[in-house]
């Protein structure tokens, strides 16, 4: 044999021999595009219906944060319109029970202070009802 020859001979005892066909295996079957469309349409709608859900439960838990927020500062305004009246409540208190307040008013009104203390001065039997020293007292058990 010549070269050529013997190349073309390998060549031919390495293609494989023609098989005949064979029926198709009941294992595998073809998917057509409405089924594998119908297969997918579900959980596609139910991501979706599931996402609005919670886009929407965040949307509410939203507006209820804000709602009591907009509670807290109307409660904060109360609280500090309470606290000014206070401190202003405490001022005039404080002012009106000056001592040389005191004194000014009373001198306004015709009071004027005494030249000497009051002294205490005791009485005697004067002061105690008749009925109460004659009284006998009641004896205890």
């Amino acid at each position: 044999m010549s070269a050529p020859a013997a190349v073309i001979g390998s060549a031919r005892a390495r293609t494989a021999p023609r098989s005949t066909p064979r029926a198709p295996t009941r294992h595998l079957r073809l998917v057509t595009p409405v089924a594998r469309t119908r297969r997918l349409l579900r959980p596609a709608v139910l991501a979706a219906v599931g996402t609005v859900a919670i886009v929407f439960a965040l949307v509410v838990v939203h507006v209820m944060l804000a709602q009591s927020q907009l509670s807290l500062d109307r409660l904060n305004n109360r609280v500090s319109t309470a606290q000014r009246r206070y401190d202003q409540a405490l001022l005039d208190h404080a002012q009106l029970a000056a001592p040389s307040r005191v004194i000014t008013r009373a001198a306004e009104l015709g009071l004027v202070p005494p030249g000497q203390p009051p002294v205490a001065v005791p009485v005697t039997g004067a002061a105690i009802p008749t009925a109460a020293r004659t009284a006998t007292p009641i004896p205890r058990p």
